[in-house]
């Protein structure tokens, strides 16, 4: 690994430092040595260990090494930073960075000792220590800066914040984290009394205010989280009553966070009076005027105020009236802005629902008769023009009754809608309309008819088999499309409502085709060639809104998925591409794309291509940068910030970062890619996201749909957990996928040309690779026992095949005839014979056409891929079998060593079957080749898209078609590329 290497020291004759630049490491040893003998200078000696650590020689390699631990062991000091920062970087990849607490931390230690006054010295050694985790170290020299410098108030709170993430940290023993958590809580509450002392004599100018005293809001926080972990529940109350220090007082100066972490700590507590007080308190706080101030429009305080209320108000009944005095204590204030009128009226509304009585009928005579009903269409008359608008109300409205909903989405909002002359507020209104009436389809409604429990329809209230009414979709679907073609062919062009209304509207209407889609198709399964002309024409219609608003981020969010769904990964990328999702967000967002992206189209993300390499990098180089040490450099910007918020909250982002299953993701799919396309790829083992994870660590699920549009009813699966191509990353199948890929480098492994094999060597391979194959077949059934829901089926039975072969094999290594080993092994045959069945079943489709065929294939690429892991796999593991029973009796000419000769015949018709596989799977994909590459591929796939009922149709100008068959064709020449044995 290339490393930047250091400058020398200030002071350093120019022909040294050229030398060291230049990395000519003979010359650097000859003048350091010089340099140390005429100056007597301690700097030169490490000079030359870390030039010494950089030769070939292997003795000379761990000359660093031996150093730091020399006078680790000897107790000297080196008091040089410069020469410590040298054998730091000298030994970066020969120390484990779990050891720098044990040499170079307790270095840094004895060198601030011995030059306290040397801030900049010490601030180096700290900041050192803190990147690598080296919390007791840092606590020391932290305490020593402080002590140092007493009139710097930051070096105060480094002391402090440091002190408290070492008392929560696994590096020390329990007793001591309770003690570094009373000295770090003593410290703080005595910078907090220094406060109030202050704050009580503002009016006394004899008094000097001291500079160690709590001032900021991060130092404010600080506080709250050092009290609130380590003190006691008085010490807690006690900081909330302080004049200075309370969410009151604070919130009154603008300070909302700290009345939030109280809250949070309350209401985990479930203390709701408490939390109903605090709130209220706040919220009702006046200015000189006698007038509520603006903080009291704040919907967080808002929320927990209700919820607090919604507690307590069977056993105080005055709660709710005085939440409801408040609000029209608010909403009547002369100083009430109208950007914070929404929040208020919709506090209001969530008040209403909160508190009042559920159980009343929203509607009487056809009329609203619910205040809550009432209350909702009072907001979205103030409010129906705002984007905000419905996902202000979603929640509200599915707890209204089945009549009161249908009023809102039907009567109320059409009413509204056609009362406006305005163009854009109409279309608003409209697609609001829509969106509402699209809840209410997928509203799941219960009723019971004897011993069964039957679905019924919201709207139409008749009793439904699927998960929607597609009586009610097709009025829906009619409705939304006569909506966009009037836009659409309207003379007017309103810029606004091509941009704003038009890209939801054509989301929505492709709601309505995917609804059809998955209607009769389970996520994650095989299409059928319905499903797939419904996801085609719902894919063709937003890529045309994509096409007249590119980077729109829902319609490419929802296009993203739907193209990998349909096996067009080449136009997913473009679009993937153009979203800019990096960085911090990859980790959330980047399964979305990657995700199953190297069994869709595995030459797509091809290192040998300069494409594919700018995609993985965007997915690695996050993790690269954040996880090189055991902290990242933002943690040091942080502390120089003050910000101690992001100080206590980076660890814990850095520890959830390293155990991310985005990350572990991104080495499954690489794997995958490289072996697809016989690429030489790194020693697994050696890669830290295989390392650090063994089969005790949990994966953390990270991905985040936030950003996709959801209109659909709580009560079905989102959509885009339908357009998945199959269960989002977990903990068990990124376990699995390592292991898998553990076990293919474990077959396909080749040592360089200049190794040379011995007899001794050939006994350590094969006790290595009974070792590893004991280690993978333990592993397995630790994680293959679970809910099948976590995975798609293909992907199950790849796993569980390579688990068997891993029995299999283990058992074949030494086997004995005189056991009764053969029988377990004929089931084991059997069982991955079976499991090759299944997975074939998974590909093949009785199809009618071969169009049909083709965009089957096409969406199915996720099964071959599988398919094709599991036949290489079987082969590549009956192989080695047969081999070594080889060797076994050529060792032994006795005859008793080795398989039965019937047993030998079994293991060769499975890799007969396996090699069938092989054959068989490159035959779908020379055979979609020709059908993909024909000239009237177009206009069939063309005549398919357009056959059958469903109104989408008629509004698809098929533009995008042949951006499609581009992708499908790019894909399918990738496949070809694909090494089958």
């Amino acid at each position: 690994m290339n490393r930047q290497r250091p400058r020398l020291k200030n002071g350093v004759d120019l022909q040294l430092q050229s030398a060291f630049q230049d990395g000519n490491w003979p010359v650097v040893i000859r003048l350091a040595e010089k340099r140390a003998k005429t100056l007597n200078d301690q700097y030169y000696e490490f000079v030359k260990i870390c030039a010494e650590s950089q030769l070939d020689d292997p003795s000379a390699k761990f000359a660093a090494v031996a150093a730091v631990w020399k006078a680790v062991k000897d107790g000297s000091t080196i008091k040089d930073v410069d020469a410590i920062d040298l054998m730091e970087w000298a030994t970066t990849h020969l120390i484990h960075q779990d050891e720098f607490a044990e040499t170079l931390g307790p270095l840094r230690v004895r060198a601030v000792k011995a030059a306290p006054k040397d801030k900049i010295a010490a601030t180096r050694c700290l900041e050192s220590c803190l990147l690598h985790w080296d919390l007791v170290s840092a606590q020391q020299i932290a305490a020593i800066i402080d002590r140092s410098f007493p009139q710097e108030r930051d070096l105060l709170f480094w002391n402090i914040v440091i002190t408290h993430l070492l008392s929560t940290n696994s590096q020390t023993s329990p007793d001591k984290r309770r003690l570094y958590g009373t000295l770090a809580q003593k410290q703080i509450e005595r910078a907090a009394q220094a406060t109030e002392q202050v704050e009580a004599a503002s009016n006394d100018t004899s008094v000097k205010p001291t500079s160690r005293r709590v001032k900021t809001e991060e130092e404010i926080l600080l506080l709250y989280d050092i009290v609130e972990m380590h003190g006691t529940p008085e010490d807690f109350r006690k900081l909330i009553s302080s004049p200075v220090f309370s969410p009151v007082a604070q919130f009154r100066q603008g300070r909302k966070e700290v009345v939030l972490r109280a809250v949070a700590k309350f209401s985990r507590d479930s203390e709701w009076l408490t939390v109903f007080n605090l709130c209220k308190d706040c919220l009702s706080d006046c200015d000189a005027d006698g007038q509520l101030t603006l903080l009291a429009s704040d919907i967080a305080v808002w929320r927990h105020l209700i919820d607090a209320a919604s507690h307590i108000k069977d056993t105080d009944a005055e709660s709710a009236s005085v939440v409801q005095e408040l609000l029209a204590k608010l909403l009547s204030s002369e100083h009430m802005r109208p950007m914070y009128r929404r929040n208020i009226l919709l506090a209001r509304v969530l008040a209403v629902f909160g508190l009042g009585h559920g159980d009343e009928p929203d509607l009487l005579d056809g009329r609203p008769s619910s205040l809550r009903l009432q209350e909702l269409i009072h907001y979205i008359n103030d409010q129906y023009t705002s984007p905000a608008c419905f996902s202000d109300v979603k929640t509200l409205m599915e707890s209204l009754d089945a009549a009161g909903l249908k009023y809102l989405a039907f009567d109320h909002l059409p009413r509204l809608a056609d009362g406006d002359l305005n163009a854009f507020k109409a279309a608003s209104t409209r697609l609001l309309a829509l969106k509402a009436q699209y809840l209410v389809l997928t509203h799941r409604k219960m009723k019971s008819r004897g011993q069964d429990q039957l679905l019924q329809c919201t709207i139409c209230e008749s009793i439904v088999e699927s998960t929607v009414c597609h009586t009610c979709l097709s009025r829906l679907s009619q409705a939304g499309t006569a909506f966009y073609d009037s836009i659409a062919k309207s003379d007017d062009e309103n810029t606004k409502i091509n941009a704003e209304i038009l890209p939801e509207l054509a989301i929505l209407i492709a709601f309505f085709s995917l609804n059809l889609a998955f209607d009769e198709h389970q996520a994650g399964q095989p299409l059928k060639s319905q499903a797939a002309r419904h996801l085609i024409r719902a894919l063709l219609l937003l890529d045309d809104q994509l096409a007249q608003n590119p980077g729109h981020s829902q319609l490419s969010l929802v296009l993203t998925q739907l193209h990998i769904r349909l096996g067009s990964a080449y136009r997913a990328s473009d679009i993937w591409d153009v979203i800019g999702v990096k960085r911090t967000i990859i980790d959330s967002l980047g399964p979305v794309f990657y995700d199953r992206l190297s069994t869709v189209s595995p030459a797509l993300l091809s290192s040998y291509d300069s494409w594919g390499s700018h995609l993985m990098d965007l997915l690695q180089s996050h993790y690269q940068i954040s996880l090189k040490l055991k902290m990242p450099r933002r943690l040091i910007d942080a502390f120089e910030s003050a910000s101690y918020s992001s100080v206590l909250g980076i660890p814990k982002y850095i520890d959830r970062l390293r155990m991310s299953c985005t990350r572990a993701m991104s080495l499954a799919e690489a794997r995958r890619i490289e072996r697809f396309l016989g690429q030489t790829s790194h020693e697994l083992k050696s890669d830290p996201r295989f390392s650090d994870v063994d089969d005790e660590a949990y994966l953390i699920e990270t991905i985040d749909y936030g950003s996709f549009p959801s209109w659909n009813s709580t009560t079905v699966q989102p959509m885009h957990v339908n357009l998945r191509l199959g269960p989002a990353p977990s903990n068990r199948r990124c376990h699995l996928s390592m292991l898998a890929e553990a076990f293919h480098e474990l077959l396909t492994y080749k040592p360089p040309g200049s190794y040379k094999a011995s007899a001794l060597n050939s006994e350590y391979d094969q006790l290595f690779m009974a070792e590893t194959l004991a280690r993978l077949s333990n592993s397995f059934p630790k994680f293959l026992v679970g809910p099948e829901d976590d995975m798609t089926r293909p992907e199950l039975l790849y796993f569980e095949a390579i688990s068997l072969l891993c029995s299999l094999m283990s058992l074949c290594i030494d086997f004995d005839r005189s056991s009764d080993v053969s029988e377990v092994l004929y089931q084991l045959i059997s069982a991955l014979k079976s499991s090759l069945e299944n997975q074939r079943s998974q590909i093949l489709h009785d199809e009618a056409s071969s169009i049909q065929r083709a965009v089957s294939m096409l969406s199915s690429m996720h099964n071959i891929a599988l398919l094709r892991d599991t036949t290489v796999a079987i082969k590549l593991g009956v192989q080695w079998i047969l081999s070594h029973n080889e060797k076994e009796k050529a060792r032994d000419r006795s005859g008793k060593s080795g398989l039965p000769k019937d047993l030998a015949s079994e293991f060769k018709d499975l890799q007969t079957t396996a090699e069938a596989g092989i054959k068989e799977g490159q035959g779908w994909i020379s055979g979609l080749k020709t059908e993909v590459m024909s000239r009237d591929f177009e206009p069939k796939l063309k005549r398919w898209v357009l056959e059958g009922e469903d109104e989408t149709k008629s509004i698809l100008s098929m533009d995008s078609l042949p951006g499609l068959i581009d992708s499908w064709q790019s894909n399918v020449k990738g496949w070809l590329q694909v090494k089958w044995a």
